[in-house]
C-alpha cells in the first residue's frame, strides 16, 4: 500500500465523466488511499519516467559506433563556420 502524499496549498482541478472517477475511486479504496492521493501519486510516478526517459539519450549498438566514428573524426569546418567564427562580438570568437 502506497503511502498518503501530504496535501499542499496548490490547487488542480480537472473534470471526468462518472465511470472514470467510480474506477480511480473504487482503485483507491483498494490501495488504501482516498482519490486525490491515489490519482496525485500515480501522476507524479508517471511525470517522473516521462521527464527521466527525455533527459536520457539512448542508442543502439550501432547508433553508438556511429557516433564514436563521427567524434574520432570531426568535419571540416565550412566557409560560413570560418565566417561566424570571425565575428569580433562573439565570446567564442578565435584570435
Amino acid at each position: 500500500m502506497a503511502a498518503a502524499l501530504p496535501l499542499r496549498q496548490a490547487r488542480m482541478e480537472f473534470k471526468t465523466n462518472n465511470d472514470t472517477k467510480e474506477l480511480l475511486s473504487q482503485a483507491a479504496a483498494a490501495d488504501g488511499m482516498d482519490l486525490t492521493s491515489f490519482v496525485l501519486g500515480s501522476a507524479v510516478e508517471k511525470a517522473r519516467k516521462v521527464l527521466q526517459d527525455h533527459s536520457l539519450i539512448k542508442l543502439t549498438y550501432e547508433g553508438q559506433q556511429a557516433l564514436a566514428e563521427l567524434l574520432q573524426k570531426p568535419a571540416t569546418p565550412t566557409v560560413a563556420m570560418h565566417e561566424l567564427m570571425r565575428v569580433e562580438s562573439l565570446p567564442f570568437t578565435r584570435t
